[in-house]
């Protein structure tokens, strides 16, 4: 993009949210653009920490052999009390800040497909799991996010 190098995931999304979807991914306003990085925020300092370092790494991609059950347990109850908090926020909105899908919704919506993938106990979260088919019906989320993980079970490298 003109030379620009921009890393990180949600910093990348946040750049092209800015370039190419103000007034929609990247709200005009600026106390719903901020409620939407709150969201983009909370995703990366207590959800990814809890289902994707305290979930996904030790129940899925840890061999079975190896696996630390106290803390796939503490994981997956930690990520059930975020999605709760998650489903709170979506009750009564089609999307994360409200009618519109932004950036929160794209971070957020990111971990759910391996979420609901995986062979774990989850809660009562209906409007997440509403939020969730919404996301799904999108040809980018499909394209993008629904990536099969198999051949990463049980692997431990990258």
């Amino acid at each position: 993009d003109g030379g620009i190098i921009v890393w990180e995931s949600h910093a990348i999304v946040r750049y092209l949210a800015a370039k190419h979807g103000a007034g929609s991914l990247w709200p005009n306003d600026h106390g719903a653009r901020a409620r939407s990085d709150m969201w983009m925020e909370w995703t990366s300092t207590d959800l990814q920490p809890a289902f994707i370092g305290g979930v996904f790494w030790n129940f899925y991609r840890t061999p079975e052999e190896k696996r630390n059950w106290p803390l796939i347990r503490s994981g997956i109850a930690r990520s059930a009390i975020l999605f709760r908090m998650l489903d709170n926020r979506l009750a009564g909105r089609t999307f994360i800040g409200g009618d519109a899908l932004t950036i929160g919704d794209i971070a957020a919506g990111a971990q759910c497909y391996r979420y609901f993938n995986l062979e774990i106990d989850r809660p009562d979260i209906p409007h997440v799991e509403a939020w969730y088919a919404r996301l799904q019906e999108r040809p980018a989320y499909r394209e993008h996010v629904m990536i099969p993980f198999d051949d990463l079970k049980g692997r431990l490298a990258f």
